[in-house]
C-alpha cells in the first residue's frame, strides 16, 4: 500500500484503462519534483490519463465511498469564508509581503517564497483579513503591493492558524502591478530586532555550537547539521547551519544573506548555501564572557520553540511520572513548577535530576534547555542531568519569596507580550458576558459542554462548575478575563450552590444583570496566567478582588481636573 492508494483509486474509477502503477508514479512526481500534494495534483493527473486513454475530459464521472470527483472551484471574497479543508480556491487579494526563503525539502535546498496577503483589496476603509501564504511555485507575479487573483490554491491549517498554499498548478493573475524588490544582503541588523521571517545580515559573537542530526520524515535518511547560538549587545539568537560550520566559540562573525525561520514563537537563523560567513573585526564588540552573562534568560523572556536556553530558577515542586513509550519501553519524566522573580512556568526533566526532588524548593542553573508551551504555559525541557547545576544560593537574594509571588504587569505589556504565569494586573470591568455563571464540564477532559455534548466524549450531563467572563480595561488596553470558581465565589460573596439555585429560580440573565450592577465600572485586581495567541489575550484568574475606591480622594481629583476649587 502506498501513500497514493486512495487518489489512484479515484483516477482508476474515472479512467479504468489507466495503469495504477503509472498513476501512482505521476502523483509521486508531482509531490517530489513540484511540491504539489496529491489532492491538488488530482486535476492534472486525471486530465493526463483521460487524454492518454481517449476518455473525454468533460464527461461526468461517478465516484463512490470516500472517493471524490475533481473539485469544483470555490470562489470567495473573504479569507474568513474559507476552511482548512478547502481546495481549488479562487480569491482576489493584495500581496503585503513576499520573502524568498531557502529551505530543505526532501534533503534538497529549495527557494520557497512566503509572506502575507490581505483580502478585499478593492474595499475602501473596510475590515480586511490577513493570512500567511507559501508560494511553492516561486511565482514571479507575486510582488508587494500587487493585487492578484489566486486560482487553484488550497488552504492549510496548522495549530489553528490558517494559510494559503500557492502550488505549481495554481494560477496567479495580476490585476494591479506591485513593486518588485531586489533582495540584497544589506547592512547588519540588531539581533533583538529579528522577529519575523526574512533575509538578514547579522554580526554576532559565537556563544555555543553543537552537532545535530535531522531525520527525514519519509524515512529516507538523515542530514548532519550544526546548531548554535550567537549574540550582540542587544540579545542572543539560535542558528541552524545546513552547511559545514568550523568556527570556534568566541569568534566574532558576520553572517550575510541568512534566512530567518520562525519555529512556534521563536525566530532562528538558518544558514544555507547562499549564506556567507566571514570573521569580523571590531575591538569594541562585547566579549564572549559578557555576552554569555547577558544571555541568561528569565521566565518572562521564554518563547515557545526556544533552544539552547540558559536560565536560573527555583524548583518549587517536582514529581516523578512513569509511563510506557510508543515502543513499549518503560520511561520516566520528572516535572513540576519553577519560578524566578519575573514569573512562573513548568519544567520537565527526562533524566533523574542530580538532587533530591522531594527536598524542594531548590535553586538550579539550567543550560542548553528547550522550551515548549502547553496552553500558553512555557515548559523548560531538560534532556539530561549534565545540564543542571545546583546553586548554593539564589542570585536574586534571600529577600524575595517566590512561593506566593505574583509579578505586577500592566495590561499593555500583557496583551503585547508572550503568555505568562504568576502575574497580577488591574483594570476596570467594562463588560460582563452573558455566559457568566454555571457551566457543565466533561467528566473525562473537563472541556465545557456545548448543548450537553463534549466534542471528544459525546453527550453527557457533565459536572457543574462556576466561572465569570469579563473584559478589563485600563484606558490603554483591554483583556478578556475568566475567573474560576473559587475566585468567583470570593468576588460575589455567593457559593456555587447559591448561584445555581438563583439561576434556576430567576434565570441566567437575571444573575448576569446583578453581576453588572455589582461590578461594571469597578476597578479589579486579577492574578493568574495569560494565554496570548492569534485570537488575542486572555487572563485566567484564580484570585480576583475589587479595589475599594476612596470617594473623597476621587472627588478631589475630579474637581482638580475640572479646574474647580
Amino acid at each position: 500500500m502506498s501513500d497514493y492508494d486512495a487518489h489512484v483509486a479515484e483516477v482508476i474509477n474515472q479512467v479504468p484503462e489507466a495503469d495504477p502503477e503509472k498513476v501512482a508514479e505521476a502523483f509521486a512526481r508531482y509531490e517530489k519534483d513540484f511540491l504539489i500534494p496529491p489532492e491538488d495534483a488530482m486535476r492534472s493527473v486525471l486530465r493526463r490519463f483521460q487524454s492518454d486513454t481517449g476518455v473525454p475530459t468533460q464527461s461526468k464521472q461517478q465516484s463512490s465511498g470516500n472517493q471524490r470527483q475533481s473539485l469544483p472551484i470555490k470562489k470567495v471574497d473573504k479569507l474568513s469564508d474559507l476552511s482548512g479543508d478547502d481546495k481549488n480556491v479562487e480569491i482576489e487579494v493584495e500581496v503585503v509581503t513576499h520573502n524568498p526563503r531557502t529551505t530543505m525539502v526532501r534533503g534538497e535546498e529549495k527557494i520557497v517564497p512566503y509572506g502575507l496577503i490581505e483580502d478585499q483589496p478593492w474595499s475602501e476603509g473596510g475590515e480586511r483579513t490577513r493570512w500567511e501564504y507559501k508560494d511553492w511555485g516561486n511565482n514571479p507575479n507575486l510582488a508587494p503591493g500587487a493585487v492578484v487573483r489566486l486560482e487553484g490554491v488550497s488552504v492549510n491549517e496548522y495549530q489553528g492558524r490558517m494559510s494559503i498554499n500557492v502550488n505549481q498548478a495554481s494560477r496567479v493573475v495580476v490585476l494591479r502591478e506591485g513593486v518588485r524588490t531586489v533582495s540584497t544582503p544589506g547592512e547588519p541588523v540588531e539581533i533583538s530586532s529579528i522577529k519575523s521571517e526574512g533575509s538578514v545580515t547579522v554580526v554576532g559573537r559565537l556563544l555555543a555550537t553543537r552537532n545535530d542530526v535531522i531525520h527525514r520524515k519519509d524515512g529516507s535518511g538523515s542530514i548532519d547539521v550544526v546548531r548554535g547560538r550567537i549574540a550582540d549587545d542587544t540579545g542572543a539568537i539560535g542558528f541552524l547551519s545546513w552547511e559545514s560550520f568550523d568556527h570556534e566559540v568566541g569568534s566574532l562573525l558576520k553572517i550575510e544573506n541568512a534566512q530567518i525561520n520562525v519555529f512556534r514563537d521563536t525566530p532562528e537563523i538558518n544558514i544555507g548555501s547562499s549564506s556567507r560567513i566571514e570573521i569580523f573585526h571590531d575591538s569594541n564588540f562585547a566579549s564572549a564572557e559578557d555576552l554569555v552573562a547577558r544571555s541568561v534568560s528569565k521566565i518572562e523572556d521564554l518563547r515557545d520553540g526556544s533552544r539552547d536556553v540558559e536560565i536560573v530558577v527555583e524548583i518549587q515542586k517536582m514529581i516523578r511520572r512513569d509511563f510506557q513509550g510508543k515502543d513499549g519501553e518503560s520511561k520516566s519524566v520528572w516535572s513540576g513548577d519553577v519560578a524566578d522573580p519575573t514569573g512562573k512556568c513548568r519544567c520537565s526533566m527526562w533524566e533523574e535530576p542530580p538532587f533530591d526532588f522531594e527536598s524542594t524548593p531548590i535553586v538550579v542553573r539550567i543550560k542548553g534547555a528547550r522550551v515548549r508551551a502547553w496552553q500558553g504555559v512555557p515548559d523548560i525541557t531538560v534532556d539530561n542531568q549534565s545540564q543542571i547545576e545546583v546553586l548554593a544560593a539564589a542570585p536574586w537574594g534571600n529577600d524575595v519569596d517566590l512561593t506566593n509571588n505574583f509579578v505586577e504587569v500592566n495590561l499593555e505589556e500583557l496583551v503585547t507580550g508572550a503568555s505568562r504565569v504568576g502575574i497580577s494586573t488591574q483594570g476596570n470591568v467594562v463588560s460582563i458576558r452573558e455566559d457568566s455563571g454555571i457551566i457543565h464540564r466533561c467528566t473525562e477532559c473537563r472541556r465545557v459542554l456545548r448543548d450537553g455534548e463534549c466534542a471528544t466524549h459525546g453527550a453527557q450531563e457533565g459536572n457543574k462548575d462556576l466561572r465569570l467572563r469579563m473584559v478589563l480595561d485600563n484606558g490603554k488596553s483591554t483583556i478578556s478575563l475568566i475567573v474560576n470558581k473559587e475566585a468567583s465565589e470570593s468576588l460575589t460573596g455567593m457559593t456555587q450552590e447559591k448561584i445555581s439555585s438563583s439561576i434556576t429560580e430567576n434565570g441566567s440573565m437575571q444573575f448576569v444583570q446583578e453581576l453588572r450592577e455589582m461590578l461594571l465600572g469597578r476597578e479589579l485586581v486579577a492574578r493568574g496566567r495569560t494565554i496570548v495567541d492569534e485570537q488575542g489575550a486572555m487572563l485566567l484568574s484564580d484570585d480576583a478582588q475589587l479595589i475599594e475606591a476612596d470617594s473623597v480622594l476621587a472627588a478631589a481629583e475630579l474637581r482638580t481636573s475640572w479646574g474647580v476649587v
